[in-house]
């Protein structure tokens, strides 16, 4: 609605602190360019408001009544100023509606990193069901990263959202690569996530428009390290010097034989196994997508599996990574062997180095989209192109002897 020069509308929103299932009313007031967001104090369950009415099912009495006198009183002031010809500006409203905030309360923005905060403290409120522990970690990582950034380039805590600008997520990327020495990956992971919180401010009505939405990362080309037949049967067949040892190689080939991440292997239980047609499957979410996949667990991985009767020995990230190097020295493997590398062992030598289809292979990996697996293992091909070149060259070969 507008009258005179200033137009509003009123939205719903849900701050950090209020209870799960109510919703605060807050209206947005529009001049020009000028924009200022105020709440009207009323808060009601999402189901009672009426979002193309600006209103309250009646079946709540009280918050429609106290709703309909909040907008009675801003309009009588906004129609008042308008048949006046008072140059009343935004501020003016907030703070008529609002008399306890002073004039530098109803005319400050939020900040950048302010929102930012204020989204990740939700964020840990939400640990276990919407965000884990990690996502988190990196959500704070971010925020340190921006936040040096601001300070090195601006002398600034902070930047206030409505003088945000696409030069500063180009500026971001040249101090995280000069700088920081971050590489590209993880520069768009983090711009990413710088984006993330840009339409949480559209979303939640403190900014109208993306001001980095002509931004496009830089492309990142995947080097994809996997183990050959010869380097995966030397690993499933040695025997290492120490029990340790012994036990991270067994982690890791049962990685390299299910598509498992770490994580998971830490995670995995008896529960977690289901017997079709007699074969062993694994029945998990992938931590990362939520996605449940169904994995055959292949003799070799069996094989470790009644090893240690259904409780694979887990160390913490670090050990595991130490004792993986010791393992690439001690059999002269010239691969820098970690879980990544199990995984991708899995699509390309295991899965599709037994013609196994890439579809397939997808949905065994627990992909959201199978075009993430022919993306990442679009040049895993070389081994079985020449495979499949010798096999169609016999073909033909066969036929020209034969006859067509």
């Amino acid at each position: 609605m507008k009258i005179g020069s200033i137009s509003y509308r009123l939205f719903l929103r849900q701050s950090i602190s209020e209870e799960k299932d109510l919703y605060t009313i807050y209206c947005k007031l529009i001049q020009g360019n000028e924009i200022k967001v105020i709440s009207t104090g009323i808060r009601v369950p999402k189901e009672a408001w009426v979002a193309k009415k600006y209103s309250i099912k009646h079946a709540f009495n009280t918050e429609c009544y106290l709703l309909e006198a909040w907008k009675i009183k801003l309009h009588k002031k906004l129609l008042d100023a308008y048949s006046s010809n008072q140059n009343n500006t935004i501020i003016d409203i907030v703070i008529f509606m609002n008399p306890t905030k002073s004039a530098y309360e109803a005319n400050r923005t939020k900040g950048f990193l302010e929102v930012f905060r204020m989204f990740t403290a939700k964020a840990k409120q939400l640990i276990g069901k919407e965000y884990n522990r990690a996502t988190v970690y990196k959500f704070d990582s971010t925020i340190t990263a921006f936040s040096a950034f601001l300070l090195h380039h601006y002398q600034k805590n902070d930047i206030l959202l409505d003088k945000v600008r696409l030069k500063h997520l180009l500026e971001y990327e040249e101090y995280a690569a000069m700088v920081l020495k971050h590489k590209t990956a993880t520069i768009n992971k983090t711009i990413q996530r710088l984006k993330q919180i840009i339409k949480y401010t559209i979303g939640h009505d403190y900014l109208d428009k993306d001001p980095w939405t002509m931004h496009k990362s830089k492309s990142v080309q995947h080097l994809i390290v996997y183990l050959s037949k010869e380097q995966l049967d030397l690993l499933l067949h040695a025997r290492m010097s120490l029990l340790t040892l012994e036990k991270v190689k067994d982690c890791f080939l049962f990685s390299c034989f299910t598509g498992l991440a770490y994580a998971e292997i830490a995670a995995i239980s008896k529960e977690n196994i289901v017997l079709k047609n007699n074969i062993p499957w694994i029945c998990m979410q992938r931590q990362k997508t939520k996605k449940s996949f169904l994995i055959p667990m292949l003799p070799p991985a069996f094989t470790i599996w009644e090893k240690y009767e259904g409780v694979l020995p887990v160390f913490t990230n670090q050990r595991y990574n130490l004792y993986l190097k010791e393992i690439m020295q001690e059999l002269d493997i010239n691969i820098h062997l970690t879980t990544h590398v199990a995984r991708k062992t899995f699509t390309s030598t295991v899965l599709l180095g037994n013609n196994i289809p890439l579809k397939v292979a997808s949905t065994l990996l627990g992909h959201s989209d199978s075009k993430i697996t022919e993306k990442y293992y679009a040049e895993v091909s070389n081994d079985l192109l020449e495979q499949h070149a010798e096999a169609l060259f016999n073909i033909f070969k066969n036929r020209r002897e034969g006859g067509m």
